[in-house]
């Protein structure tokens, strides 16, 4: 997603690369005069195209701001198959090396134009979205990734917070409670990009959506892990304030 507010760029998560820099040809965008790349996470499909961003700046570093946990080897683990690396397809050496200038922060950073990152969010116990299972390997060896490197982007527009999620791995509902609590906020005026309620079955995905509604949210606009039965159920619930988020789809916020 790219972010223009207070005169400055900002890019939200990069794609997976093979579509990034064409789609943002065909959108008339030029990500060669971003002033900075925000990381959510370090899955690949999050990450995969800075390198591209990096080979098209106009400068010679450009900020990239994450969560040092980036960089660990990650893997997803589905019933009956083997792990497969889903980390970032490029070491760090190698990013700097074409410019990447590394702003990792485990709390919640402020990059300009009036943008919050949250840095690490608080897990509750029912904060765990079901799906394939998510480790991190070490040697030979495996553990469970808790995905502490997950965080989300926060705009304080004038109509009121507007928070942008790259996979909500820590849990919708954990990272909005954690947005309310860096900001001292009680609602979200808009909430966009993926959930991560794919996987989750019916009556804990009623939960959820039920707890989004003490939100007073007045956009949501899910995409990516929703999925699409998490999407359709936002909109039975939230009608017309659930919008379609699409490659090319513009969100407009007052100042």
């Amino acid at each position: 997603m790219l972010i223009e507010a207070e005169g400055r760029r900002f890019l939200f998560d990069t794609g997976a690369g093979a579509t990034l820099t064409g789609n943002a040809k065909a959108l008339g965008l030029d990500l060669s005069r971003i002033d900075a790349v925000i990381l959510s996470h370090g899955h690949y499909d999050h990450t995969g195209g800075l390198e591209a961003v990096l080979k098209m700046k106009d400068r010679d570093s450009l900020p990239v701001y994450a969560h040092p946990g980036i960089f660990e080897q990650k893997y997803a683990l589905r019933q009956g198959q083997e792990p497969r690396y889903i980390g970032m397809p490029r070491l760090r050496g190698e990013l700097e090396t074409l410019g990447a200038r590394f702003e990792l922060e485990r709390g919640a950073q402020r990059p300009g134009g009036g943008i919050l990152i949250t840095g690490e969010i608080p897990r509750s116990p029912e904060a765990k979205p079901p799906g394939p299972s998510f480790l991190l390997k070490t040697g030979d060896s495996f553990t469970e990734d808790e995905l502490l490197d997950d965080q989300a982007l926060v705009m304080e527009s004038g109509a009121g917070l507007v928070v942008l999620l790259g996979c909500a791995h820590a849990g919708v509902i954990a990272t909005l409670d954690q947005v309310l609590a860096l900001t001292g906020r009680s609602e979200i005026y808009a909430l966009l990009g993926g959930m991560h309620l794919l996987h989750t079955p019916a009556g804990l995905l009623k939960t959820v959506i039920s707890r989004l509604e003490r939100y007073n949210l007045q956009v949501v606009a899910p995409c990516h892990c929703t999925g699409l039965r998490a999407t359709c159920a936002l909109q039975a619930v939230f009608g017309e304030k659930c919008l379609e988020h699409k490659t090319g789809s513009v969100f407009t916020f007052p100042l």
